[in-house]
């Protein structure tokens, strides 16, 4: 049962982030899409979201491949995370 609510909690928690991913994407490409006159914004926000979609799928494949298959590469991946985080953190209270 344990594992039952770990696995589940993982699948929310990627739920959450892809979703805050999304929005962040739909707010560049409606802006992108606001400078063009009104009749192209409707291609324009379709191809945003289909190549933004294609993208995210594309490199979770390749980053998900290079991960199995190179060992060393995980933690150098987890500390790039934490150095970005870090980064972010001290961006957001720096005066």
């Amino acid at each position: 049962m344990t594992w039952t609510r770990t696995i589940l909690f993982s699948i929310v928690a990627i739920a959450f982030t892809d979703i805050a991913l999304q929005l962040d994407n739909a707010l560049a490409i409606s802006s992108v899409a606001s400078t063009v006159p009104p009749q192209s914004r409707l291609p324009i926000l379709a191809g945003g979201v289909l190549l933004a979609a294609l993208c995210l799928f594309g490199f979770t494949l390749v980053g998900s491949q290079l991960i199995d298959r190179i060992a060393w590469l995980k933690p150098v991946a987890g500390l790039a995370l934490f150095v970005i985080g870090g980064k972010l953190v001290y961006d957001y209270f720096r005066p």
